[in-house]
């Protein structure tokens, strides 16, 4: 259960050693499962940083004393992390990079028909979370309201048409149906967006026997903080894991960004240009402005690619500034 035989094989861990996964961490206190479903509250050993050990992981643990010991994490098949908060309730550590999950197969962006939405805000998520290994879906939810959620959904696919972008709504079973198709058994999968985008009614609905607090959204359109500590549950119903997160208000990271995440085709072509460090602005024999004037690329993903390279230069500049001061 919780991936751990399949973990211990891929890595040859033998099999008496005790390996375990935090499923919850709480302050300085971890929930950890076993391979037999049964659950341990541990703490870590003196040598070992809090801060060094998150939901998702793998870890090595020992009984001493009556009490559970983690002694050390295993290698991390992938971590899902963004710049950190000092005002987030549910981290204690202030860290440049805030880890949020560790051993990530699928990653749900959940995004609110009825809030407030911007390319920039979804480009931020992308730019953020997305890696190679793990396989990116973007929700669309209250999808009762139609219209505002079909908008959404074109104003991303007229710019990113390969992205995999699904609408549905917690009120409407027959949407959901095709929500619980997404999850793929024996995988874990991150669930992300702003406080109020419907993380846990989704989940209630994904494992059905089990509970979590919800709060309604507020009359600004603002949600209020429900989820408040990282926790992965089970879905008997799906066969799959599922990581709730704290909603959170700004996005961004401190990681360099890669920008072949959203502008791959830029990327491409710009080997094709007559300079090295052509900007794609007003270079003679430059193959994106060449794409742009015969029709094979849109206007608007170049205006996105342009407007991202000045946000990403701004911020480097600041991170630079803050490191002078």
């Amino acid at each position: 259960m919780y991936g751990i035989n399949n973990y211990k094989n891929e890595l040859n861990i033998a099999e008496e050693v005790n390996i375990g996964r935090v499923i919850e961490k709480t302050n300085y206190i971890y929930t950890i499962a076993d391979s037999n479903y049964e659950f341990k509250k541990a703490e870590t050993v003196s040598n070992l940083k809090s801060n060094e050990v998150f939901v998702g992981d793998f870890v090595e643990y020992t009984l001493f004393d009556d009490y559970n010991l983690i002694t050390s994490v295993k290698p991390r098949l992938n971590s899902v992390t963004k710049k950190a908060s000092y005002a987030a309730k549910s981290f204690h550590e202030a860290e440049n990079e805030q880890l949020l999950a560790a051993n990530v197969d699928q990653l749900f962006v959940l995004i609110a028909a009825d809030q407030r939405f911007t390319l920039s805000k979804f480009e931020r998520y992308v730019f953020t979370f997305q890696q190679d290994n793990i396989d990116m879906h973007v929700l669309i939810s209250k999808g009762n309201f139609e219209d505002l959620a079909e908008d959404i959904k074109q104003k991303i696919l007229s710019v990113y048409p390969n992205f995999k972008v699904t609408v549905f709504s917690n009120l409407r079973e027959e949407s959901l149906i095709d929500i619980k198709k997404l999850f793929l058994k024996d995988k874990t999968s991150l669930l992300i967006g702003a406080s109020g985008a419907g993380k846990s009614t989704l989940i209630n609905n994904l494992l059905n026997d089990y509970k979590m607090n919800t709060n309604e959204v507020r009359i600004d359109g603002k949600g209020k903080h429900t989820t408040t500590t990282t926790k992965m549950f089970y879905s008997d119903n799906l066969k799959s894991y599922i990581i709730d997160s704290p909603g959170f208000k700004t996005i961004s990271t401190t990681r360099d960004i890669d920008k072949s995440v959203l502008f791959e085709d830029i990327q491409k072509l710009s080997l094709d240009c007559k300079f090295n460090d052509c900007t794609h602005t007003h270079e003679p024999k430059c193959a994106v402005l060449n794409a742009i004037e015969n029709g094979e690329m849109s206007e608007a993903y170049y205006k996105r690619y342009k407007e991202n390279l000045r946000v990403v230069k701004g911020q480097l500049r600041h991170e630079q500034r803050k490191k002078v001061k």
